[in-house]
C-alpha cells in the first residue's frame, strides 16, 4: 500500500493544473462546483445538471477544500487528485487480484496498467472522471469474484450514483454474485441487501430533504439521447461506414431502423451472446453441460467483451467512453501473461483519443498521420474485438461437454 500511496503523490505533484482540453467541461464542473459552495450540494438539481449525485459530492468536497468561488475557478483542476485517488484504488485492487493468486511480484505488475498512457490520459489531459465509475466497476466485480458479496454491491451502488453508464457491468456482476448467493437463506439475502440500500438512502437524503428527488433521480437518464449524432468523437465501426459521423442524426436510418436502434441491438445482442453461457452455469441450467468458472480471467475476458461491444457498436459515444476497457484488459493481460492484446486494446484506445482531442498535437488541425485516421483506429479496434471473441470460443468450447 505504500508504494501506492507514494505514486499517488508523486503523481498529484505531475498533474497539469490546467485542463487543456474540454473546456465546456471544465467550466460544468466550476459553475456546478461554485453553486454548491454557494447553496449547497442538496440544491444543485435547481441547476438542471444532468449529473448524477455522487459526481457533486466529489465537487462539493472540491468547494470545501477551497473555500471560496476565486480557490475554486483557480484549483478546479484538483479535482484530477480525486480522481486518480480512486484509480489507485482500483490499480490496488489488481494487486489484491494478484496477490490472492501467488503472483510474484504482484505489488509491480499492476504498474503495467498504471504507467499506460491509455489509462491515465483520460483524466491527466482530458480533466474527466470515467476512471472514476471504471474503477467502482472493477472492484465491484473483484469482490464479486472474491465471494464477498456486500462489498461489491456496494460499490456498484457507487459506480451507477457516480455515472449510470456503469449499468452496463451490472448483468455480468449479477450473474457472478448469484452464483454464490443462490445458496443463501432468505434472511441472510436480505441481510445482504440492507447496507446497500441504506447507502443508497444516504446518496439522495439531500436531494430527498430538499424535495429535489425527482430531479436527482431523472438525472441517471437526461443525458442520454442529449447528443444524438452517430458519433461524438467515437472512431468505432461508424467510422467504417460514414466519412463524417460525428455530423449525421442518428434518428436516420434504413428498413425503417435508425442508426440508434441498430447499435443498441447489436450491443444487447452480442452482449446476450457473451452473458449467455455464464447466466445458465448462475442458474444452474444444463449444469453437467457447463463447467464454466466464475474465475477473475472468465469474467475479465468477458467483461472486456461488453465494454468494447457498447463502444463499438453503439451511437452517441465519446472517445473517452472505451476509457474503462485499459483496466479490465490489462489485469486479463496479466492474470493471463499474454500482453499482445493489451498493446492493440491500449493502442487502440489512446489513438481514438488523442485523434479525437489532439492534445499532444497542440493544435486542431487534423492529423495528417494514418495512425490517428478514424478507419485506422477502428480497424485496430475490430480486430481487437475479433481476438477476444476468438479467446472467448475457445474458453466455451472448452468448458462445454458435448454428448
Amino acid at each position: 500500500m505504500a508504494l501506492y500511496t507514494i505514486i499517488f503523490i508523486i503523481g498529484c505533484l505531475l498533474l497539469p493544473d490546467v485542463y487543456v482540453w474540454g473546456k465546456n467541461d471544465r467550466n460544468c464542473w466550476f459553475s456546478w462546483c461554485n453553486y454548491i459552495h454557494h447553496y449547497g450540494v442538496q440544491n444543485i438539481y435547481k441547476l438542471g445538471v444532468d449529473y448524477p449525485p455522487l459526481v457533486h459530492y466529489f465537487l462539493w468536497l472540491i468547494a470545501k477544500i477551497q473555500g471560496s468561488s476565486d480557490m475554486i475557478y483557480l484549483n478546479i483542476y484538483k479535482l484530477k487528485y480525486l480522481v486518480l485517488a480512486v484509480e489507485m484504488l482500483s490499480i490496488y485492487m489488481v494487486y489484491r487480484i494478484l496477490e490472492s493468486k501467488k503472483y510474484t511480484l504482484s505489488y509491480i505488475l499492476p504498474l503495467i496498467i498504471l504507467f499506460n498512457i491509455a489509462f491515465w490520459y483520460n483524466n491527466v489531459f482530458f480533466g474527466q472522471v470515467d476512471g472514476v465509475y471504471t474503477a467502482f466497476a472493477f472492484i465491484s466485480l473483484a469482490f464479486a469474484v472474491f465471494k464477498r458479496p456486500t462489498f461489491s454491491l456496494l460499490f456498484f451502488i457507487l459506480c451507477v450514483n457516480f455515472k449510470f453508464q456503469g449499468i452496463i457491468f451490472l448483468p455480468i456482476i449479477f450473474l457472478t454474485l448469484f452464483d454464490e448467493v443462490k445458496r443463501y437463506g432468505f434472511k441472510k439475502i436480505v441481510l445482504l441487501l440492507l447496507p446497500s440500500l441504506f447507502l443508497q438512502i444516504i446518496i439522495f437524503l439531500p436531494f430527498i430533504l430538499t424535495g429535489d428527488m425527482k430531479l436527482a433521480f431523472n438525472s441517471f437518464s437526461e443525458s442520454m439521447g442529449r447528443y444524438p449524432f452517430v458519433s461524438m468523437g467515437a472512431y468505432n465501426v461508424w467510422s467504417l461506414i460514414f466519412t463524417h459521423p460525428e455530423t449525421m442524426n442518428d434518428n436516420s436510418g434504413i428498413f425503417n431502423f435508425s442508426f440508434n436502434t441498430i447499435g443498441l441491438l447489436s450491443f444487447f445482442g452480442l452482449s446476450g451472446l457473451i452473458l449467455l453461457p455464464f447466466g445458465l452455469k448462475s442458474l444452474g441450467i444444463f449444469n453437467e453441460k457447463i463447467q464454466l468458472e466464475f474465475s477473475f480471467e472468465n469474467v475479465l475476458l468477458a467483461t472486456t467483451l461488453i465494454i468494447l461491444v457498447f463502444f463499438y457498436f453503439n451511437t452517441q459515444m465519446h472517445a473517452r467512453y472505451s476509457h474503462p476497457v485499459v483496466l479490465f484488459a490489462g489485469t486479463l493481460a496479466i492474470l493471463r501473461k499474454d500482453y499482445l492484446r493489451f498493446l492493440l486494446v491500449s493502442m487502440a484506445v489512446f489513438l481514438n483519443m488523442e485523434g479525437a482531442s489532439k492534445i499532444l498535437k497542440g493544435n486542431i488541425a487534423e492529423f495528417e498521420s494514418v495512425w490517428f485516421q478514424p478507419l485506422f483506429v477502428s480497424l485496430l479496434f475490430l480486430v481487437v474485438i475479433a481476438l477476444y471473441f476468438y479467446d472467448y470460443l475457445v474458453l466455451i468450447f472448452n468448458n462445454i461437454k458435448i454428448s
